[in-house]
């Protein structure tokens, strides 16, 4: 079993009904927790809270996020595990949702924003030394997005679809700690730690 507490940053930008646009920036924390089922398979869960971030349309005022929540499931299957220089594989499904309101500041107007999430990723993973592990990940993903634009209900989607991130993780004995960047498709930065018993 795996458990761990993780903050994360997201940009990206999404088109909406009519081809209105519209950057969206969030920060959240999570707690997540990892199952082992055996040698290949890891069932994955998370619960968290949207702290911060906007949704700024082309036209107009940014939109305030108030706090809201998000939660995943999503499972894990190693390909290939590490052996030498050669890096692990792993490959992974997640269903995401998020969901909060935002404010419009001039009218101070409430509007529901739902949003969800299926991604597909691989990744490879080196090591370094006994408990340095540095990684490369590659995730496409889809689904839509639920808000309301100067009152009406308008549906959205990522305009990217993809998301390209490095990252490393340093083990500390049973505690182990990570950060990511992803600089290309959808945007965003993470760090966190975790532990395992």
């Amino acid at each position: 079993m795996h458990i761990g507490l993780g903050v994360g940053y997201l940009s990206t930008t999404l088109r909406f009904d009519d081809d209105r646009q519209a950057d969206v920036e969030m920060t959240a924390l999570s707690l997540s927790g990892a199952l082992i089922m055996d040698d290949r398979w890891t069932a994955r869960a998370s619960v968290g809270a949207l702290l911060d971030g906007m949704v700024q349309p082309t036209t107009g005022a940014a939109h305030d996020f108030e706090p809201g929540g998000l939660a995943a499931l999503g499972v894990e299957y190693l390909a290939r595990r590490i052996d030498g220089h050669a890096p692990s594989i792993d490959l992974s499904f997640l269903l995401s949702g998020t969901w909060a309101e935002t404010v419009d500041p001039n009218s101070g107007a409430r509007a529901s924003y739902f949003a969800t999430d299926a991604r597909l990723g691989a990744r490879a993973t080196w090591r370094l030394g006994s408990s340095t592990y540095p990684y490369v990940a590659a995730r496409i993903f889809g689904g839509p997005v639920n808000w309301q634009w100067a009152g009406e209900d308008v549906v959205g989607n990522d305009i990217h679809h993809y998301q390209l991130a490095m990252g490393a993780a340093v083990q500390f004995g049973s505690v182990a700690v990570f950060v990511e960047w992803a600089g290309l498709g959808e945007r965003g930065a993470g760090a966190g730690l975790g532990t395992a018993w």
